[in-house]
């Protein structure tokens, strides 16, 4: 606090004008700095990956709107429809990851809400533990599915042939990226940590009061 002139200036600590890998407070460890800065690039990543899920959406609006176009002038454009499907893949895949760790995936909280403390978390780590493991088997299997058409050098089976890892490449990407937020929520969880889902989401009953507008008291 500084007065000068009869005028109290209140001045805030300097760590809190900086951001946490910035700060040199001794109750923070390394590794909570490591693992903040980890987190941020891998948010980075999802990110980046939902806004290349976007793309590939803009592009199957773009390959339909030019096959109507086409098809008014009495002509087609080689195998649209296999490129369109392509792009579907992609952006339902690559934007898993994205999608999760903003909470807008769909979850059934009807048993979880009606428990508490322990028992709450213990089930939200075993639900987060199989999603890990079944996403986990998804990605390798996926990984080893593009390895293998890229080695034999398979091509689609179009009127244009393209290598067959290509589209499959974002399936695979978009796979990983998922099962990797998995399993970041699911050590959260297991060391007490609210899951970064749980943070997106809103609070009980929030959403019913946006819905319903504001309320006259």
């Amino acid at each position: 606090m500084q007065t000068k002139a009869g005028v109290t200036h209140q001045v805030a600590p300097a760590d809190e004008k900086r951001p946490l890998w910035a700060t040199h407070d001794s109750q923070r460890s390394n590794a909570e700095v490591k693992k903040y800065m980890l987190t941020r690039s891998l948010d980075a990543i999802y990110k980046a990956a939902g806004v290349l899920a976007g793309v590939f959406l803009v592009a199957i609006c773009v390959i339909v709107v030019a096959q109507i176009i086409a098809r008014q002038m009495e002509t087609i454009i080689p195998s649209a429809d296999q490129f369109a499907g392509f792009c579907l893949a992609a952006t339902s895949f690559l934007g898993l990851a994205y999608s999760f760790r903003s909470g807008s995936h769909i979850r059934v909280t009807l048993f979880t809400q009606a428990l508490t403390g322990f028992a709450a978390r213990f089930f939200v780590i075993v639900a987060l533990a199989v999603a890990a493991a079944i996403s986990s088997l998804l990605a390798w299997e996926t990984l080893k599915m593009v390895v293998q058409n890229a080695t034999r050098g398979e091509v689609t089976s179009g009127l244009v042939p393209i290598p067959l890892w290509l589209p499959q490449l974002g399936m695979a990407a978009g796979v990983a990226l998922f099962a990797i937020a998995i399993i970041e929520d699911l050590v959260s969880a297991a060391m007490g940590r609210p899951a970064a889902f749980e943070q997106s989401e809103p609070a009980d009953g929030s959403q019913d009061e946006l819905d319903d507008g504001p309320t006259s008291q």
